[in-house]
């Protein structure tokens, strides 16, 4: 089920994260999954960390092909919009509802679709995420 963080299916390990691009040959099927693969590395990169961590938690990290821009797009931050650029979003919604800054700690609240809401409280020392 979305937006319930799976502890128990987590995967955590000491290994390196190490990427190697394809060095052989592929079908046009195995291509269209590399470029998914990539593009969702890539957008989950571009996100600020704290919604690509919800997003990987909750897993909700699956992709689109944008055709136009999407809402909430900036024309003057984020720079003129072509469609004939191959261009990736997120297929569901989460978005940052509010933010609140202290002299030790910042306070996230994300909207995740219809899903409800998720509170980041990141301090020095620790990083809380709960639902609310």
């Amino acid at each position: 089920m979305p937006s319930i963080i799976d502890h128990e299916t987590m995967h955590v390990d000491d290994l390196p994260a190490i990427w190697s691009p394809i060095q052989w040959e592929l079908s046009e099927e195995e291509r269209v999954e590399e470029i998914n693969t990539q593009a969702t590395a890539s957008l989950l990169w571009a996100m600020d960390a704290p919604e690509a961590i919800l997003r990987l938690l909750l897993n909700e990290e699956g992709i689109q092909q944008l055709g136009e821009a999407p809402e909430g797009y900036d024309l003057e931050a984020q720079g003129e919009w072509s469609e004939e650029y191959m261009t990736f979003g997120s297929k569901h919604s989460i978005k940052l509802d509010s933010v609140t800054r202290e002299r030790d700690a910042l306070h996230l609240v994300y909207k995740v679709g219809d899903s409800g809401y998720w509170q980041f409280e990141i301090t020095p020392e620790r990083v809380i995420i709960e639902r609310i």
